[in-house]
């Protein structure tokens, strides 16, 4: 009887072990009301993250020309095998130009961005309200080394540093809507050129 619980100890001790190790989530992503983490085979991996910044009232070709200049848009493929819920193969990963219902006005594109040495994919929709614009990304990746267009899922647990790869995406928005404020600033007339957003 003693072997036995002590059996019973040891294999507790080592399931324990496996389950305590590299693949907890991260504290401050289990804490994060922007990001949205998703359970994988092997731990949870970066789902989506999301943003809100202030409404921006400008043009269709303005929010065009802003994702022009502020995005490396790009198809990508996302490697999902490790996800408990992969995106389907009918699934189109790039959409642009999306309108919905009502007076909202959606946009999406997919793209890559380089922040601090890592190549981050992702698809990114821009949800434009009265309130706020709203950026949401998904489908977010990391190169896999030696591919240019296969992304992996990004681990939430703290090796694999998913609180800098949100802080890529958070860049993304930012850049975006910075050029989108100062479109939206532009008064007609001003520039007899056209108003155009720099890089």
């Amino acid at each position: 009887m003693m072997t036995k619980t002590w059996m019973g100890v040891g294999v507790l001790t080592l399931m324990t072990g496996c389950v305590s190790g590299q693949y907890i989530m991260d504290d401050q992503v289990a804490g994060s009301r922007e990001i949205n983490p998703v359970q994988g085979q092997d731990g949870n991996y970066l789902g989506s993250f999301a943003v809100r910044r202030p409404y921006t009232e400008v043009t269709p070709i303005q929010l065009e020309q802003c994702l022009n200049a502020n995005m490396e848009q790009r198809q990508v493929t996302l490697a999902a095998g490790k996800l408990r819920n992969p995106i389907g193969p009918d699934e189109d990963m790039a959409f642009n130009g999306m309108s919905n219902k009502g007076h909202n006005e959606v946009s999406g594109v997919t793209g890559v961005t380089h922040y601090e040495g890592r190549d981050l994919a992702y698809r990114l929709e821009i949800q434009r309200l009265p309130e706020a614009n709203y950026y949401y990304f998904d489908r977010l990746g990391e190169a896999s080394p030696g591919q240019d267009n296969q992304f992996a899922p990004i681990g939430a647990w703290t090796s694999a540093a998913p609180i800098q790869a949100s802080q890529g995406f958070e860049t993304v928005a930012d850049q975006i809507q910075s050029c989108l404020e100062k479109a939206a600033s532009n008064t007609p007339g001003e520039d007899p050129t056209g108003w155009q957003p720099q890089p």
